[in-house]
This record gives structure tokens, sequence and C-alpha cells, in this order.
């Protein structure tokens, strides 16, 4: 067992209360507010014309033209709040290894700004007058592939997407590189801008305040906002050895489900105080230490009474701990809120001062707790505990400690942690039977698109999922909610439940966690619900498809469906997406927080998709694809999910799970090239491969097969070859199960995943299908033609970024043996 202890060496915020940490936080101590009349979001129709907007900002002075071109307001604000943060812990990436820097960024929107632009361009003109530049800034890893970029950061990159939760979230994840060993230092935060899209869905459920909000008080709804904060996390060890100036500890911090309702929290306070209770068990506190309280106090009549009834039972006897709201007086932020608020818990520790809730008033108090209201005020701070809690039924608590003082560090106890259940549909495949039987075929499941008229796209071709009767499957009082992400998501966990014969009841339901993965993300509720904005108008959005819009949405569907109260997070990094959520796992039961965890993907295949993919030259092939062929011209698109039951060994074998496989060894790594590309020399890809083998304790000749990410993009796919070629040349094996189901984006690194297990357990390596002139650039033993026969010990699991900058996690499997 090793312990680390996390500490804070840096911060830096951009909102509606200022730029840079000093006048932020001048303006905190003010008690003054940034809710204002909006400039940047027409506000015609909406029941608000106020909320924290970012006022005198000039990204010019910031950025040259260039850079420019490829950042919109999300990703300008993400890295002028990195820059601070390094600035401001006195990191000089350059003298430090850049493999073992990464970056956690937490966001409900990403950039949906400029898809908002794509969206109207094409609603109004026309798909071919459409700006496929704004695709590449669309995505919800736009902001952390630039701060990477920027910065210079090769290590491991992930984003958080689960809501409102997202920022503290992201805060958690991070600080799992750290405790793991993966990386020294972590940059880690969240970003959100203002939006049209989130001002009319919040609209449409009537929450949206029409004055500056007073949470705790007059309750009359929320301001929206918009901002970025960035905090240094790093080993102690590893600060302490630079000389760093340490301005907090990260001592614990907290997830959990309400499993109760789509958007509304649980009217008990259960989730919110499993959250906080998780956090300071982590942190090894007692209540009666803690010193203040950062609500989450958005300003909605919901939240305003639950949150204060759980803190209250949360802390007993101990109600006399002063609670205040920062949205108060910059709004709600989303994604970034808990960043914010995490920002504002540093400062808080370091000056000693109570930030105040705002617009607070007396006559209106609803509970007897101490919400400073006002007027901040000086204070003994030790201990500041952080609530987030978000859509779905997502609750993250986290605590921060004020340093020095006496720490215990963080455990990691090398336990062996198995995949003991498999669940899976894609094209052609329904159940996860059909999955195996695809991969031993080895024949594509690409076929022609009957679901809409796709010729003006590029192309005819996608692997869609035809035929599945979700209603055989799915609760039907459930199923009425869901979208098809969230269909999908729902019908893998429970081919991966039934597979692995574990039972969720109310007396185990609290110690399993819900790990969602997607690269998509919920497109087509997202473009149904903005394209009646568009069309209809602002008073026409529809609030029942609204809740469906967030990232998080379908693991909220999962929960609900099979009861799941454990820790829950949401991960949105493209094609990364399924192993960096496979890790998260790993690096919880390491630490015991739980010993279960469910790990879900799901991403679809739909017109818009295939109508924003059409408009980025050479990706989409009018042929089906075939990787590594010497007549591969671009990919196609596919549709699936797939799900896995991870535990430790010791919670596998006491339920009298069969694991399939090991989680051996992970390597994570990120390219600086630019946006939308990836370094084509595959250095960085080559790390990923070289540290997951280590991490394992293998060598590359010990590897059975590799099971790779290409996808039929002729860069793509030479890139992977030639690395493949440096690290395993011609001795191992290669397969690209990408050539059956097609790119299914987060759920690709799962399907790989699955291929991988068909080798381990059941004793072939699938094919890659129409495969029939290997390209001469890089020797490789490819497998083609038929699967082949194979008894590996280890498996190497490639996937990597298909729609943002290099990112690239690679996983090794193992096959499972008992001790």
């Amino acid at each position: 067992m090793t312990r680390e202890r996390i500490v804070v060496t840096g911060v830096g915020v951009i909102c509606a209360n200022g730029i840079g940490q000093k006048a932020f936080w001048d303006n905190v101590v003010r008690g003054s507010s940034g809710i204002r009349s909006v400039h940047t979001v027409d506000m015609t129709n909406l029941s608000t014309d106020v909320a924290g907007e970012v006022t005198e900002f000039h990204p010019e002075r910031y950025f040259s033209k260039r850079e420019m071109r490829f950042m919109d307001r999300c990703g300008q604000m993400a890295v002028i709040a990195a820059r601070e943060a390094a600035e401001h812990a006195h990191i000089n990436v350059q003298q430090l290894d850049p493999y073992r820097i990464g970056v956690v960024l937490g966001t409900s929107l990403g950039g949906m700004v400029s898809g908002q632009m794509f969206h109207e361009q094409w609603i109004k003109r026309g798909i071919h007058k459409t700006h496929p530049r704004l695709l590449q800034l669309y995505t919800l890893h736009a902001p952390l592939d630039l701060i990477s970029i920027d910065l210079g950061l090769k290590g491991p990159k992930s984003v958080i997407s689960n809501a409102c939760a997202a920022g503290t979230n992201a805060i958690g994840f991070a600080t799992e590189f750290l405790i793991s060993g993966k990386a020294d230092v972590m940059f880690t935060g969240g970003v959100d801008p203002l939006s049209h899209l989130s001002f009319s869905g919040f609209n449409s459920l009537s929450a949206l305040s029409p004055e500056a909000c007073a949470p705790y008080s007059k309750s009359n709804g929320l301001n929206l906002g918009e901002g970025a904060a960035i905090l240094v996390l790093e080993r102690l060890s590893h600060a302490e050895a630079r000389g760093a100036t340490i301005l907090a500890e990260v001592m614990g911090y907290g997830l959990s489900s309400d499993s109760y309702h789509q958007t509304a929290p649980d009217p008990g306070g259960s989730g919110a105080i499993r959250s906080m209770s998780t956090a300071v068990e982590m942190a090894n506190i007692s209540i009666h230490e803690i010193s203040y309280i950062n609500g989450h106090g958005t300003g909605t009549p919901t939240n305003d009474m639950i949150e204060p009834k759980a803190i209250r039972a949360f802390l007993k006897e101990h109600k006399d701990i002063p609670i205040s709201s920062t949205k108060s007086m910059i709004g709600h932020t989303l994604g970034a809120a808990g960043a914010i608020e995490g920002v504002t818990c540093v400062l808080a520790l370091q000056d000693g001062i109570l930030p105040p809730t705002i617009n607070f008033d007396e006559e209106r108090r609803t509970y007897d707790l101490d919400f400073v209201p006002n007027h901040s005020r000086p204070a003994k701070l030790d201990i500041i505990l952080s609530n987030s809690f978000g859509f779905g039924g997502n609750n993250a608590s986290i605590i921060f400690g004020k340093y020095p003082r006496a720490g215990h560090g963080h455990a990691w106890q090398h336990k062996r942690v198995v995949i003991s259940g498999i669940g899976a549909l894609a094209a052609g495949a329904n159940t996860t039977a059909e999955v195996f039987s695809r991969l031993r075929e080895g024949q594509s499941q690409i076929q022609p698109i009957i679901e809409f008229d796709a010729s003006p796209y590029g192309s005819l071709l996608a692997g869609m999922i035809r035929g599945l009767r979700y209603e055989k499957i799915i609760n039907p009082g459930l199923l009425r909610k869901m979208d098809t992400i969230s269909k999908q998501a729902v019908a893998a966990a429970k081919f991966a439940l039934t597979d692995s014969g574990f039972k969720i009841d109310r007396h185990n339901c609290e110690q399993v966690g819900i790990l969602f993965a997607t690269g998509t993300g919920p497109v087509e509720t997202v473009e149904s619900f903005y394209r009646t904005v568009i069309e209809q108008g602002v008073k026409n959005a529809n609030p029942r498809l609204f809740p469906n819009t967030v990232m998080n949405a379908a693991a909220g569907h999962v929960s609900l469906h099979f009861k799941i109260k454990g820790p829950t997070s949401t991960i949105t990094a493209a094609g990364t997406s399924t192993i960096s959520a496979l890790f998260y796992a790993y690096s919880l039961i390491q630490r015991g927080v739980v010993d279960t965890i469910l790990v879900v993907s799901s991403d679809e295949c739909n017109e818009p998709m295939l109508a924003g993919f059409g408009r980025i030259p050479n990706f989409l092939s009018r042929d089906t694809l075939r990787p590594f062929d010497r007549s591969h011209s671009g990919t196609n698109i596919g549709a699936a999910s797939t799900a896995f039951l991870i535990q430790s060994e010791e919670a596998a074998r006491s339920c009298g799970a069969r694991p399939y496989a090991e989680l051996a060894g992970f390597g994570m790594t990120a390219d600086t090239f630019r946006v939308a590309r990836i370094n084509e020399e595959g250095t960085e890809w080559q790390r990923s491969f070289e540290l997951a083998l280590l991490d394992a304790g293998i060598e590359p000749a010990q590897l059975g097969a590799v099971f790779a990410a290409a996808n039929g993009l002729p860069l793509v796919d030479e890139v992977e070859a030639r690395v493949l070629a440096r690290v395993v040349g011609d001795r191992v094996p290669v397969t690209a199960p990408k050539s059956i189901f097609g790119e299914t984006h987060g759920s690709a690194g799962g399907l790989n995943i699955i291929a991988g297990i068909a080798a381990l357990h059941d004793g072939f390596i699938s094919a890659t299908a129409n495969l029939r002139e290997p390209q001469e650039y890089a020797a490789l033993d490819y497998v083609y033609g038929a699967a082949r026969p194979a008894t590996p010990e280890h498996v190497l699991i490639s996937s990597y970024s298909v729609t943002g900058s290099g990112n690239y996690h690679s996983l090794v499997l193992r096959r499972y043996q008992a001790a």
C-alpha cells in the first residue's frame, strides 16, 4: 500500500466577477455582484435578461489572430485561466517531464456556441454553406485540447461532463492520476460559456430568475453564468522538491447518484449526504473539523429547500458551521461552477475570509443556518467542504484543507481488478453474443443508410443498430423518457449485469458505481431541441427534451433503471472515453471507495452526425472503410454501446463471478501538435503503448495481439501502423475491429476490449474486414481473411481521439488466472 498527499500550487479564474484571481477575490470579499444585462446572447422572449456575463473581455489581448481562428469564447476562457494558474504555480513545463503533467476539465457545454452557429447555418442556409471549422470548436473536449496544446502538456487528459457537478468531479478525477502515480502535476477545473441553448432549456423549465438570484432566501430562480477556473494540483513530494508555494491541500472528495429523477434531486437529500460523507471519510476528518461549506446554492426553490435540509442532516449537532453561495455573485456557471467555487475555497483558506451569500433576505430565510448573509467576514478557516449537485442526481463534494497541517495521504492498495460481466450492441449485433459472432465472422456490418436521406452528406453507408426491441429489455415506465443513446446504454448495461449474475439490491446499491463514457453525447436530442428553438422560437422549446441534452443523462437513466446509488461520473473524451472511464473505475476500486463499478459507453449514429462529419474534408468514405488497406479512403461512422462490470478480484469471487480478464496496465498520453490533428511522427501514441506495457510489467514480445484504433483514415492508419512497427514489429498479430462495426467514437475502445476478450477467453483474434492489400509503410502481422486461433496471455487495446488533437489511451488486458 502506498499513500500520497495532493496539494494545490496555483489557481486561475475568469468569470463575471473578474478576470484573474485578484480581481475575482476582491469582488467576492466586497460582496459585489457580477449579474447584469447580457450582451453576447440574444435574450429575446426569455423570462430574464440578466446573467453572469464576463464583461470587458478582450481576447485579442491574450491571443494572436492565428490562435483565435482555432478558439471560441469557451476555449479562450479555458486557456486564460490555465495560463494564470501555470504562472501562479511557477510551472515551467520545459523543465519538467511533459508526460507527467496532465489535464482534466469539467464542462457541460464545451464548444456549444460554435455548435449553435453551425446548426443555424445548416437550417437557414443549407448544409453545404456551413463552416467546417465550427465543428473543430464544437466538441466537449475542444477547450481541453486547447489547454494541453497551449501549455505543452503530454500527460493524461480527459473531460468530465456531468452537468453542474462537472467542475468538482474533474478536480476529484485529477487527484486519481496523482494518487495512482500516473502523473506528478495535473491542471484541472472547469469551463462553460453562456449559450442560447442553455437559456432556452432553463427557460423552458421556468428555472430562470428575472432578477439577481437570491439563494437560500427568496429562491426565485437561478441566473446562468459563464467562466473558467483552473487549479494546479501536485503530489506533495513533487511540489516540495521543486520548492513550490503550497496554497491548500485536496483532502478528499465524494461522488454519489440519487437514482431518483432526471432533473429533481432526492427530496430527502440522501445522495447529497452520501457524497459529503464520502468526502469526509477520504479526508479522514470529523464533521466538527469543517470550518465552512461552499454550498451549491443555485437559487431555485427546489435546491434551496433540499440542500440545506441535507446539510443539516449531515452536520447533525454542528449546525453552526457557516454556508454560503458563490453563485449569488456570479450566477450558475454549470460545468465551471465547482471549479470556480474550488478556487473560492482555496483563496478563502489563504486569507481567512468567509465569502458571503449576497441578495439574502432575512425575512425569507427558511432554515436556521448561518448563510453568511450579504457581507463577508473574517474567520479561522482550516477545512472547507464544497458541494456541487447536478441534473441526473449527480452529487460531488470536495474538501480543501489549509496547509501545512498533519495529513494522512490517500491509500493505493494494488488490488487485482477484473472484468466480470460484458454487454454490447453494435451494427448488425443486437446482443453481446451477436457482437462476438460478428467478430468471429470478420465481415463488415457497414450497410446502406435507409433511416434518412444521406445523399447530401458525402456517404451513404454507416453502422446502424436496427430492429432492437427495447421494450423487451427496459422498464416501459422508464423507456418513454429515454432518447436513443440512453436506450442503448441501458440495454448494454442490462446485458452485462445479466452476464455477470451480479444482483443490485437495496443492500448493496450504495456500494455500486456507474461510470458513463461517450464520444458523441446525445447529438440527436440536442439537435432536435435546438432545431425547434431556431425554427419556432424560444417559447416553443421542449421542456421534455431538455433534460436529455446533458451528457450525463444516459448515466442517470442507467442509475434509475438499476437503482445504482454509488459514485457516478460521465467521461466525454472522444475516442478515449471508455478506457478513461475504465481507469477511473480501476482507481476508485484501488482506493477502496467501492469494489464494483458498472462502466457503460454509448454513441449514436444519425443524420446530424453524418451531416457534421460530411463537412470535414476526406473524413467519410463513399465506400466501406478499409483500415490498413492500400485503397482506404476514409471512415464510416457507427452506433454502439458497451458495458463492463468491473470488480476487485475479491468482490468477483464473493459473488461467484468468473472473470473474463484482468485490467493489467494503462498508458495515457497527449500530443500538442494542433487542434483537430495528430502528430504524424506518432511519438506520443508510441509512448502510450510503452506506458501501458510498463504498467503491466511485460515486454512487447509477451503480447499475443494488438487491437488497433485504425479506422480507414489514411493518416491515422499510417501513424498507428508505424508506431506499432516500432513497438511490436512483425512479431505480434494486429487487427482493427472498427473495420467491422465502423467508427463508434467513445464506444470504439469498448468494442476493441470485447475483441481482446474474445482472444483471451474464446481463443480467436478477429480479422480486419475488407483488408486485401496491406499498405507497405509498416511490416506488421495483420490478421485478415479469417479469424486466427490464438491463446494469448496479454493483449493491447488502442484508442485515440478521432475528433480532437492527439489523445491516446492504451490498455493491456491479461488473461485472468486465479492466484
